[in-house]
């Protein structure tokens, strides 16, 4: 949050410099005349669509469905620092310094610069693109997240998980106490001690406090926390959910260190903890296939000089080169 804000009060210092800047070297200006403010004053159509006029710059509406994309696009701690009234006016000052400049830009004909109007045009198909998206696919249905929820059960199963490392040179994790770090073979020698003690029934979590050089961990037992297919490492992950609930696994090294791992339980996600990501995973497919629908009913031309492999990918793309 103090990050943020910090960032925030950087960039509102970076308006204002910049309008010092365009105050001390451009001409004369004589401001556009205006009308004191009323809710009847009449709005030209492109600012009735926006809806109602709540404030204006030098005669230029700013209507209220601007102003609240406007605030919408802070991140979430900033909107929170002005969502009180003396905030919401605060943020209209400073939504009144980037009209400004806006306005100068006009003035200037930065609008017409080629580099800018590129950069408009890819917001622009961005803008609609994202509403187009949110437009053409629906929320799924109860039944739609059901029938996923279903098929992909696994992907759904959760487990929480232990871990003794043991640090050796050129691994990510240091050892503790800043000893020097041992070669891998030794560190797989240090883990298999560790894992005969197990073996003997030794308490995993007194010794993952003792002998593991991962301190964060170590001062939990060992306790990494629940795990989903797909968190783990490739090299790690097969070898975790093999394991049985209590079970601990044999040395196994990876970038991080030599480690051993404890599978403490095994959990099915009920459907009503996991209704919002399905809902989301089901939309995004649904939103692909649809794009892609689209795509293939489409006629794409490239320029064959500035894209000279176009033929080869519409070729394994299954498009008919135009």
């Amino acid at each position: 949050m103090k990050k943020d804000l910090i960032i925030a009060i950087a960039a509102l210092l970076v308006v204002g410099g910049v309008c010092f800047g365009l105050a001390a070297v451009r001409p004369p200006f004589q401001p556009t005349p205006s009308k004191a403010f009323t809710y009847d004053l009449g709005v030209n159509p492109q600012a009735a669509r926006g809806g109602k006029v709540v404030m204006r710059v030098n005669g230029e509406p700013i209507t209220q469905t601007e102003f609240e994309a406007a605030f919408a696009q802070l991140p979430d701690e900033i909107q929170r620092q002005f969502s009180s009234e003396p905030g919401k006016m605060a943020f209209a000052e400073q939504l009144v310094r980037l009209k400004l400049l806006e306005q100068e830009a006009r003035k200037l004909g930065i609008d017409q610069d080629p580099r800018v109007s590129a950069v408009l045009a890819a917001d622009r198909i961005n803008i609609l693109a994202n509403a187009a998206a949110q437009k053409i696919v629906a929320k799924p249905t109860d039944e739609a997240v059901r029938k996923y929820y279903d098929q992909n059960r696994d992907r759904f199963v959760t487990v929480d998980i232990s871990h003794i490392v043991f640090a050796y040179q050129g691994g990510q994790i240091p050892p503790r106490g800043g000893r020097r770090p041992p070669t891998e073979q030794e560190a797989v020698k240090n883990a298999l001690i560790t894992w005969q003690e197990l073996k003997k029934g030794a308490d995993f979590a007194l010794l993952a406090g003792r002998e593991s050089d991962d301190m964060q961990t170590a001062q939990k037992g060992g306790e990494l926390g629940r795990f989903t297919r797909g968190m783990l490492p490739p090299e790690l992950e097969a070898k975790v959910w093999a394991l049985q609930p209590g079970h601990f696994s044999d040395p196994i090294p990876s970038p991080l260190g030599v480690h051993i791992f404890r599978l403490n339980s095994r959990d099915q996600q009920t459907i009503d903890q996991v209704r919002a990501t399905i809902s989301q995973q089901v939309r995004q497919q649904n939103m692909f296939d649809r794009v892609e629908l689209i795509h293939r009913n489409s006629k794409i031309d490239f320029d064959p000089k500035f894209f000279p492999d176009a033929k080869n990918w519409q070729r394994s793309a299954g498009k008919r080169p135009s």
